[in-house]
């Protein structure tokens, strides 16, 4: 079912490259398991091509990854990053996520279709691979895929091949935005998560829940980072100024309005 159209900020920016769009953006959503996804987005050969060209080292916080994420997010992390583990980080960006692994003492790789990102990640330590294909027949014991899911053209084919990478008792490691949140259902098109052009699917829990080949072995409410954790009387007035001034997006948020999934092979 269509819930609206979408209003990106002008210039339309696409992994940093300014593009123009035919059609305007309409967010919909599966009636059956509550995923919501945008109609009229960019052909995803124009995406990949754009995300090769971008850099995203420039574009995430280059804060320490445990002072940057919610502890929720850390403790599960600590749980499943232990001595000599085989590690992949699949979008590593800066490679925040990469250096808490290792500090563990994780065996880290990442892939990110940026080329920008090779000397950066090779230079902290870690491996780093240009796409999936590139890593050939290795495996791994745990997959992490942080901001991540929200920007795919196919889940389910990303999830299966997470799955055909994953050792018996691997875990693939999900963070992103929550559509079915408080905020999310309050704000519907107007969600400050679905204003990004690269946002173009938004999975449900249910989605997960129902992936034959993985068992949700975690499902932890949280928030993309510690910057959007605010002190209650803040987030009330914050609130309340938004919807005053008709300009609420979901931020402050009511509530968590990410998710931390941890999903375990059969």
């Amino acid at each position: 079912m269509q819930i609206g159209a979408i209003s990106y900020s002008e210039p339309v920016l696409f992994s940093s490259a300014a593009v123009r769009l035919k059609m305007d953006p309409e967010l919909w959503k599966c009636k059956d398991c509550q995923s919501a996804f945008v109609q009229n987005v960019l052909p995803e050969d124009m995406a990949r091509q754009l995300y090769s060209q971008g850099d995203s080292t420039s574009r995430w916080s280059t804060v320490a990854f445990e002072q940057h994420k919610p502890q929720e997010i850390m403790a599960e992390l600590a749980r499943l990053f232990t001595s000599g583990k085989e590690h992949l980080d699949v979008g590593c960006s800066a490679g925040n996520l990469l250096d808490f692994a290792k500090e563990r003492g994780c065996l880290t790789t990442g892939v990110d279709y940026s080329s920008t990102t090779r000397d950066f990640i090779e230079r902290k330590g870690h491996a780093w691979f240009p796409s999936f294909e590139a890593l050939e027949a290795k495996t791994f014991d745990v997959i992490t895929a942080f901001d991540l899911i929200e920007h795919l053209y196919d889940v389910r084919a990303f999830l299966q091949e997470c799955r055909s990478r994953l050792r018996p008792g691997g875990r693939l490691v999900i963070l992103t935005g929550n559509i079915n949140s408080l905020s999310a259902r309050i704000t519907r098109e107007h969600w400050w998560y679905a204003a990004y052009p690269e946002h173009i699917v938004f999975p449900s829990v249910q989605f997960f829940r129902t992936h034959s080949r993985y068992r949700l072995e975690q499902l932890i409410p949280t928030y993309a980072s510690n910057a959007y954790r605010i002190p209650l009387s803040r987030r009330v007035r914050g609130i309340v100024s938004r919807i005053l001034r008709g300009c609420y997006r979901g931020l402050p948020a009511l509530g968590p309005d990410h998710m931390l999934l941890t999903l375990c092979v059969h």
